[in-house]
């Protein structure tokens, strides 16, 4: 930026008189190019929305996190997608996980579906791939003030498995799981 600017003022004010009109010219249009970067690329950025602060709300600086509940016949997904929602949360965030007494705010939430789809099956009727889908809504609720900070439904996060490679809706959960927990984060995040 430093640099544009002091190649523009010496190339845009600094003419001495020796010079040809053509050189005088090429300067010029170089001061207008010079201009128009400036114009198009620099000073756009400064109203772009760019922050350096968190994207969390800075009265909040713990949360407990429950088990979610399971709305599914998949037992079990509870206590796995509970774990990735906690493990997202210390990697992608400032908050801290402690006790419900200790706690700021508390993130509830429900899986309210999972479904499995196939993709792909041989010419036997074998599958070759499929999908598993979960789906939850989530609820994060400010404990002194009783005020829903978030509140989200219809959270979906697919993965796909591929039976011929030994991957199993196991594995293919998994994934979902980290998946669906990193929207949980996003969405705690401040709207725009």
């Amino acid at each position: 930026m430093i640099m544009v600017s002091y190649f523009f003022t010496q190339k845009f004010f600094m003419f001495p008189l020796s010079m040809k009109p053509n050189v005088i010219l090429n300067s010029c249009k170089i001061s207008i190019y010079s201009i128009a970067f400036l114009l198009l690329f620099v000073i756009p950025m400064g109203g772009c929305g760019y922050s350096s602060k968190s994207l969390l709300r800075s009265n909040v600086r713990s949360v407990y996190i429950p088990i979610f509940d399971n709305d599914t016949f998949r037992r079990g997904f509870e206590f796995d997608l509970t774990k990735a929602i906690r493990d997202q949360i210390l990697m992608r965030t400032p908050l801290n996980i402690v006790n419900k007494d200790e706690a700021d705010s508390v993130l509830f939430g429900k899986i309210t579906n999972v479904y499995e789809n196939v993709l792909i099956e041989d010419t036997r009727d074998n599958i070759v791939e499929s999908r598993v889908t979960i789906g939850l809504e989530i609820r994060w609720i400010d404990k002194r003030t009783g005020r829903v900070i978030v509140e989200r439904k219809n959270i979906h996060a697919p993965a796909e498995f591929i039976v011929r490679r030994n991957e199993t809706l196991t594995s293919a959960s998994n994934e979902a799981f980290v998946r669906v927990a990193r929207s949980v984060v996003e969405a705690m995040q401040e709207d725009w």
